[in-house]
Order: C-alpha cells, then structure tokens, then sequence
C-alpha cells in the first residue's frame, strides 16, 4: 500500500470533529505561511519606505549643497603661484623657527621640526581660510601630552600657469 493510500485510510478513519481540527491547523499553517513569506517583508518594506525616502532626501540636499559649493570653488579665479609663494611664506612665520619652506618648481614643501601643536592649529586655520590646501602631508607627534609638538612635512601644489 502507498503513503497516500495509507493517509487517506487514516483521514478517513478520523471522526468528523478531528478533521475539522486538523483543517482548522492546517489552514492557520498556510495563513502563517503566507505571512512570512508574502505578506510580512513587503508590509515592512512598505512601512520602513517613508523614513527611507526622508534619509535619501536629506542625503541628496547634502549633495546638492556640495555640488554647489564645489561650482563656486571652480568659478573662482585661480590665484598665481608668486601670490600663493607669499602667502605661504608671511604664514611660515607663524609657525615659529621650526618651520622651513622650500619653493621647487610647481610645488612648496614646508618641512617641520617640533613645532608647537597651538602654532601648527592656528597656521592650518589660517591656511584653510586662504583657501590653501595641502595636497600631502605627512606628521608625526612629538613630546607629552603637556607639551605636544609636530614633525614632519606638507606639500602644496602651486598653480602651474605662472610657477617658477
């Protein structure tokens, strides 16, 4: 005899209220089936779409303010590279004797040597503000925490129209 022969010898054999009961459960089975398979994801998908598309909103006004922010910076003329020398020179200077600034073709490297951290933070704000960018650099801490000083060295890409 098969399985199935054997199943439907079985059912059969059930009183009418079993069957209603094993129905019932298999059908409750189905419902929680098709729940977690169909309806649940989508159902959270669907809620969760809301905040998501306020995360992508905010994200695209953010690029939207870079993009034009980048488009102003393009839009201003480029400054000639005997300006950028000297305002990287007169800042040199506020970087105290451990500073040194040498001038090779289209780049100016600024060598450190144990400068002080409040020197080097106030000279990099000054720099940024001129809107003077290192292209690399490279520091490394020197001294205790009472008594934090900076080694190392920067490089900056000079215009390249009116470069030495």
């Amino acid at each position: 005899m098969s399985a199935v022969a054997a199943l439907k010898l079985r059912w059969a054999a059930l009183a009418a209220r079993e069957r209603s009961a094993l129905l019932l459960a298999g059908v409750v089975l189905l419902a929680a089936l098709v729940w977690s398979v169909l309806l649940g994801p989508a159902l959270l998908t669907l809620r969760d779409a809301a905040l998501k598309n306020q995360q992508l909103d905010r994200e695209f006004e953010q690029m939207q303010r870079l993009q034009a922010r980048a488009q102003a910076l393009q839009a201003e003329p480029a400054l000639a590279a005997s300006v950028v020398e000297q305002m990287l020179q007169g800042y040199v200077a506020t970087l105290g004797k451990g500073a040194t600034l040498q001038l090779q073709g289209e780049q100016a490297t600024l060598t450190l040597v144990r400068v002080p951290a409040q020197n080097l933070a106030q000279w990099l704000a000054d720099v940024r503000a001129a809107k003077l960018h290192p292209g690399t650099f490279h520091l490394q801490r020197d001294g205790a925490a009472a008594d934090v000083a900076w080694s190392g060295s920067m490089v900056f890409q000079l215009p390249a129209a009116a470069a030495h």
